[in-house]
């Protein structure tokens, strides 16, 4: 990465945030949480719009840090698990406007960064381009390390920082 200076000060209000924080405790892929898990994709977006003159790059960062944020443990086997993959896109967007006040733009790469699997919400700019890329090659990275290990999953009481609110939006996945 060329200019750490700039992707801290595009990071800074997400990285700080208690919710985004929350992440530490939920995980991604084996024994990564989602908290490491979107720091690396948006590090590696971030990487690849460097070498593009065309692309926001406040948008790819903030997008892609936000791109998994939908805040509930999604292992438990029943609904939530088959259909995780599907729904957390538009779930992370909808929270991430809700706490951050995303633009548009941001909105559309988190919605949209789950394609080809989401058939019908392809990226429609190439910031989105961008970090759906480089979420499939940390999440291929991240199973390549975590083979064979397993983590237990995360107890949705440990997961908020206390207020009550949070605490319910992070159990529920609201």
């Amino acid at each position: 990465m060329k200019d750490r200076d700039l992707f801290n000060a595009y990071a800074k209000e997400i990285l700080e945030h208690e919710l985004f924080k929350a992440g530490k405790k939920i995980f991604s892929h084996g024994s990564i949480t989602i908290y490491d898990h979107s720091i690396a994709v948006a590090e590696r977006a971030f990487e690849m719009a460097e070498k593009r003159h065309d692309v926001d790059k406040k948008c790819v960062v903030r997008a892609a840090l936000l791109h998994d944020f939908f805040l509930y443990e999604w292992h438990i086997p029943g609904l939530r698990y088959v259909l995780h993959g599907w729904a957390h896109p538009a779930i992370a967007a909808k929270k991430a406007r809700e706490i951050f006040n995303i633009t548009n733009k941001e909105y559309s790469c988190i919605k949209t960064l789950m394609w080809p699997w989401t058939l019908f919400t392809l990226p429609r700019c190439r910031e989105g381009w961008i970090i759906s890329l480089a979420d499939k090659i940390i999440a291929l990275k991240e199973a390549a390390l975590c083979r064979g290990k397993r983590h237990t999953l995360s107890d949705p009481k440990t997961i908020s920082n206390g207020n009550d609110k949070e605490a319910a939006v992070v159990t529920m996945g609201l």
